[in-house]
């Protein structure tokens, strides 16, 4: 069995709706086909894979995938702010419900939360676990431009904890736009960079301590985060000249058993990494579809040099396991 933890799909009302807007994120027609201007430097043409689940189905029946869990792709809802961002939260999230219950035995869902009112924030991620039945909350690596560690967001993420599903990050428009003017570089190292710095700051916000049950999916092997574990270990350290370190009931490593990173990645090397520092229990399948080569990301689970049990883990037992799916 495969289960695909990173595939996406978009609520075409949600990206019609952005056309016409004075800001970004906003969408224009060019040529028949939507494009959304996520951010500066930031375009992002709606493919027909990521709004028709039939064509969807045909590549996962290509690559051996017998469930999907579906995200939203970006923009998230966050970025309308206010009442208008929690209220399409809403809408995007009954859309994913209804593509679920036309494919019940195909696909599963992560659910997307406005930041709009912490509220009514907490009162989706509600919905959307006890009601709609999704397997886990989808957050992007920054809320409208705002940092993941932002003190009124802390109640939401609680809250997710306590429902006992966890929160699958998702690069959003980065932060720092400065030199990455041109989407190639954005989607190539800026999203990865994101990620790591926001994955970073929720770690040290505390957030482990409180909630030291919640489980972070971090996406393309975990950004950066795995690769430079050992500089940023040597910076947190008691002994550390830098004055700004917060105090933590453990040393920072510890923090990354509540982070599980997903497969997606274009060269077995960095898979490779991954297994050996995390472990094929932290490792969960998936593809990033329809973005990117993603046949390669189907591919390569299937050349690391691993125990046959230990790809089960990957393909399908550690997201059975971690998003309880029968």
């Amino acid at each position: 069995m495969r289960i695909d933890i990173h595939t996406h799909f978009l609520c075409l009302d949600f990206v019609k709706h952005l056309q016409g807007r004075a800001e970004l994120p906003r969408t224009v027609l060019d040529g028949g086909t939507y494009v959304v201007d996520c951010g500066p430097g930031l375009r992002l043409p709606t493919s027909p894979k990521i709004v028709d689940m039939d064509l969807k189905l045909r590549d996962m029946d290509e690559m051996n995938i017998d469930l999907a869990v579906l995200s939203h792709g970006i923009p998230g809802p966050d970025v309308l702010d206010g009442f208008e961002a929690d209220e399409w939260a809403m809408r995007i999230n009954d859309d994913l419900a209804r593509v679920i219950s036309t494919y019940p035995h195909k696909f599963v869902g992560w659910g997307v939360v406005g930041f709009g009112d912490p509220g009514r924030s907490v009162a989706e991620v509600d919905r959307c676990v006890r009601q709609l039945g999704f397997k886990g909350i989808q957050l992007f690596s920054n809320l409208h431009g705002r940092l993941l560690d932002t003190p009124e967001f802390m109640p939401v993420y609680r809250h997710i904890a306590d429902l006992g599903v966890p929160i699958n990050m998702h690069p959003a428009a980065p932060l720092n736009v400065v030199g990455f003017d041109r989407s190639s570089l954005q989607v190539a190292l800026g999203f990865v960079c994101d990620t790591g710095l926001n994955t970073l700051r929720l770690i040290q916000s505390g957030l482990f301590d409180d909630v030291p049950h919640l489980a972070l999916i971090v996406p393309h092997v975990g950004g950066v985060i795995p690769y430079l574990h050992g500089r940023i270990e040597a910076y947190s350290r008691s002994s550390s000249p830098l004055p700004d370190q917060r105090d933590l009931a453990h040393p920072i490593g510890q923090y990354l058993e509540n982070l599980y990173v997903d497969t997606v990645c274009y060269h077995i090397e960095a898979l490779e990494y991954c297994y050996g520092f995390l472990g094929p229990e932290r490792l969960l399948y998936g593809t990033d579809h329809p973005f990117g080569p993603y046949e390669t990301a189907a591919e390569i689970v299937e050349a690391l040099d691993c125990p046959d049990a230990h790809r089960e883990l990957i393909y399908h037992g550690n997201a059975r396991r971690l998003l309880r799916i029968d």
